[in-house]
C-alpha cells in the first residue's frame, strides 16, 4: 500500500488515483480535517434524507480544503455512499446510465452502426427504474432523488427532453416508445403526454385526442394538464390549449397558486402568439396584466 492510501488522511494525489482507493478512515479524516466531522452512524442517518450531491452541498458550507481538496466533499459523499449505503442507488449512479443512454440513442439518429451495446443501454437504466424511491416515499426522497438525477444530467437533459419525438420522426419507433416508457415511469404527471406526442410524430392524430383528454382531466394534476397544453400547443391547436389554460387559470387564481399562475402565463403568451386575429386577443392580455400585478414579485412582471 503507497504512503497516504491507508493512513488517517488522503494525499494530495486522490484525484490521479482515485478516492476509491482510499481507506475509509482516510476519506473521513480528510473531511474532519477540512471542517467536517461524520462517522458512519451520522452518514446513514442523514442520508435517511439526502442524498450525497445534496449532502456535498452541505458540507461545502463549512469547507476549508483549498487547491486539490476544493471539490473533495462531492467525491466522498458518493464515495462513503458506495461503502455504507451497498446495493442502493445514488442518483449519480442512474445518471451515467442515463447518459450512456441518451448518447446511444444519439448515435441511433446519427446512424453510428450498433456496437452490440444498444440493448444493454436500455436494460441497465430499465433496471435501475424499481429501485428509485416511491412516489411516496417519505421526506420527499424521491422528489430529490429526481432532482439530483436533473442537476447532475446538466446538459444532457435538454438532450433527453424531446428525444423520443425525435426518434419516432426519424423512423425508431421502438426506441422511441421504449424512452417513453423510462420517461413516464419517472414522472407520472407526464404519463399519456410523450407517449401522444410521438404517435403524432407517427402521422397518428390519434395522439390529439389523448392530449385533449389529459388537458380536461380534472383528476390529473395541474401540470399534467399544463402539459398536455403546451402539447397541443406544439400543434397548433390553439382552441383546445384555450379551454385547458384558462381553466387552469381559474384553479391558479382560486388557490392563490403563483407557480401555477406563472407557468399558466408563459403558456397563454404562446397562445396570444398564435391566435394574433382573435377578437378576444386584448382581453387576454389584459387579463394577463392583472394577474402579474397581483402576483407581482412571485410570477415576474410582463
Amino acid at each position: 500500500m503507497e504512503p497516504g492510501l491507508k493512513g488517517d488522511r488522503v494525499d494530495k494525489k486522490w484525484v490521479e488515483r482515485g478516492i476509491d482507493s482510499y481507506s475509509t478512515e482516510a476519506i473521513l479524516g480528510t473531511l474532519a480535517h477540512y471542517g467536517v466531522s461524520i462517522d458512519e452512524a451520522g452518514f446513514l442517518e442523514k442520508t435517511k434524507s439526502v442524498f450525497p450531491l445534496e449532502l456535498a452541498d452541505e458540507w461545502h458550507a463549512m469547507w476549508k480544503g483549498t487547491g486539490q481538496f476544493t471539490q473533495f466533499p462531492a467525491a466522498a459523499a458518493e464515495e462513503l455512499w458506495a461503502r455504507f449505503r451497498k446495493g442502493e442507488v445514488a442518483p449519480t449512479d442512474f445518471t451515467l446510465a442515463l447518459i450512456n443512454l441518451l448518447q446511444m440513442l444519439d448515435g441511433v439518429l446519427g446512424k453510428v452502426p450498433d456496437d452490440g451495446t444498444r440493448e444493454t443501454r436500455f436494460k441497465v437504466v430499465e433496471a435501475y427504474l424499481p429501485k428509485i424511491p416511491l412516489v411516496d416515499a417519505p421526506d420527499d426522497r424521491r422528489a430529490r432523488f429526481l432532482a439530483e438525477t436533473l442537476h447532475a444530467l446538466g446538459d444532457w437533459a435538454q438532450v433527453w427532453d424531446g428525444m423520443a419525438e425525435t426518434l419516432a420522426s426519424q423512423g425508431h419507433p421502438e426506441q422511441a416508445h421504449r424512452l417513453v416508457a423510462v420517461d413516464e415511469s419517472l414522472f407520472p404527471d407526464n404519463l399519456g403526454i410523450s407517449r401522444a406526442l410521438v404517435k403524432l410524430q407517427l402521422k397518428d392524430n390519434s395522439g390529439l385526442d389523448d392530449l385533449r383528454a389529459i388537458g380536461n382531466d380534472v383528476k390529473r394534476t395541474a401540470i399534467a394538464r399544463l402539459s398536455a397544453a403546451d402539447g397541443l400547443l406544439s400543434q397548433k391547436q390553439g382552441d383546445d390549449a384555450r379551454a385547458i389554460l384558462l381553466a387552469l387559470l381559474d384553479i391558479a387564481e382560486k388557490d392563490r397558486d403563483a407557480d401555477l399562475v406563472g407557468a399558466v402565463v408563459e403558456q397563454m403568451r404562446r397562445l396570444l402568439e398564435l391566435d394574433a386575429s382573435r377578437g378576444d386577443r386584448v382581453e387576454l392580455r389584459d387579463r394577463i396584466a392583472q394577474l402579474i400585478a397581483t402576483f407581482e414579485g412571485k410570477t415576474g412582471k410582463e
